[in-house]
């Protein structure tokens, strides 16, 4: 049986972007070794939507990637390695309420709640995910950890 993985934002932007603080450079490598593993791993299908590319792109282009690297890797996203499922305004507004009702914006719901039944574990540093409404959608597992991760903050290590 296939897999079918979400793996968040945070994951790439660390893979592609080697960080200024070289503190955290493990998390690059750790990233990097998770993206390339899954990238390569013909069992592996990875499931996106077309706001999670989007918004990829946009921490690439921020982290100064090339140019030709970013549009490498859009093209990649254009493969039968991936599936993308577009966003319905049924589910922009149910991303909407539960942003509302948990206080986790609503970028994160809209990256993995239109997986919901097409992703079998989701990859996230991200402690958001932690919630349960993300745990409901399926599996949810860090794989840099200690290293957790939120946008607009410096990485922390757990104890």
């Amino acid at each position: 049986m296939t897999e079918c993985y979400l793996i968040d934002s945070n994951i790439w932007h660390y893979a592609y972007i080697i960080p200024a603080n070289k503190s955290f450079l493990e998390i690059h490598t750790k990233a990097l070794t998770f993206l390339e593993d899954a990238l390569s791993n013909e069992s592996i299908t990875i499931a996106t939507t077309h706001y999670h590319i989007a918004e990829i792109m946009d921490l690439l282009r921020k982290g100064k990637l090339e140019e030709s690297h970013r549009e490498k890797i859009f093209n990649g996203f254009m493969t039968p390695k991936f599936k993308i499922i577009g966003l319905s305004t049924k589910i922009l507004k149910l991303c909407f309420q539960k942003s509302l009702a948990s206080g986790i914006h609503i970028y994160d719901y809209l990256v993995a709640l239109p997986l919901k039944g097409v992703v079998t574990e989701i990859f996230s540093a991200d402690d958001h995910f932690q919630h349960q409404d993300f745990k409901e959608i399926a599996t949810v597992t860090n794989p840099l950890s200690p290293w957790i991760l939120r946008e607009g903050r410096l990485p922390i290590k757990s104890t």
